[in-house]
């Protein structure tokens, strides 16, 4: 079974993590796979719906497969596949809409903010678990640019966590729908709507929002995930790993 699997809808392409047994967390092949076929969607189709199988739309990182790595070399690659996805997203040159189909954690949350429309399903929820295992965020440059300076500070809490309707205030979420059923008629119209804006203002557009602030925290970005790279080998963080794959 695939851990990314794709289908092709009205013109767009359905992206959706296969990995229901691990929450659909984003070990390194999910991610390596979900950029190839984001990287096919921007290219051979009208847009991009990123979902989830099952009940939750992801777990984040995978940290099962964090506290296997061996060596400094795992922890990079993986961190810079995740960051590589991430980029490759906002690149993007035709809409790309997140189903949030359950509730998304961690880097799942982070994935959000270079998405052009988000449409999450009544229930779901939004948080950064991580810091309680000794993991920052993978992308924290962002947040205070989305919601600023105080309100991304609440992110330090790590039993803080956004509703759908909370997330909507602080424009996380875009649309709210009852269903996954709903939310595919709704992310087709929104793919629909957006390509209707003539692609040269829709390029400009994206790239001055997203591209432009990537490249701004580009540095910081990079140093980030050398240190995350570095802080996942750290005794006391794999014990806190290690306590939470026991449970």
């Amino acid at each position: 079974m695939s851990v990314v699997a794709t289908k092709p809808v009205d013109g767009s392409l359905i992206i959706k993590l296969n990995r229901p047994e691990k929450r659909n967390a984003f070990s390194l092949e999910l991610t390596l796979r979900a950029k190839d076929a984001v990287m096919t969607g921007c290219r051979d189709y009208r847009g991009v719906i990123i979902t989830g199988e099952g009940k939750v739309f992801s777990a984040g990182l995978d940290l099962a497969e964090i506290y296997g790595f061996k060596s400094i070399e795992d922890a990079r690659r993986y961190f810079s596949a995740i960051k590589d996805l991430a980029i490759t997203v906002a690149n993007c040159e035709k809409p790309v809409v997140a189903l949030v189909n359950g509730s998304a954690y961690g880097f799942a949350t982070e994935l959000l903010y270079f998405v052009d429309q988000v449409v999450a399903v009544k229930g779901s929820e939004f948080s950064l678990p991580g810091i309680r295992y000794g993991l920052v965020p993978v992308t924290p440059a962002f947040a205070p640019y989305l919601f600023g300076m105080l309100r991304s500070r609440f992110f330090l809490d790590r039993d803080f966590r956004l509703s759908t309707d909370e997330a909507v205030n602080w424009g996380l979420v875009h649309r709210v729908v009852e269903n996954v059923d709903e939310g595919l008629r709704i992310s087709l119209e929104l793919i629909n709507k957006i390509g209707a804006v003539p692609h040269g203002v829709y390029k400009t557009i994206k790239r001055l929002m997203i591209s432009s602030l990537i490249n701004e925290v580009s540095g910081r970005w990079d140093e980030l995930l050398n240190t995350l790279a570095e802080e996942s080998l750290k005794p006391e963080v794999r014990a806190r790993l290690e306590e939470f794959l026991k449970k």
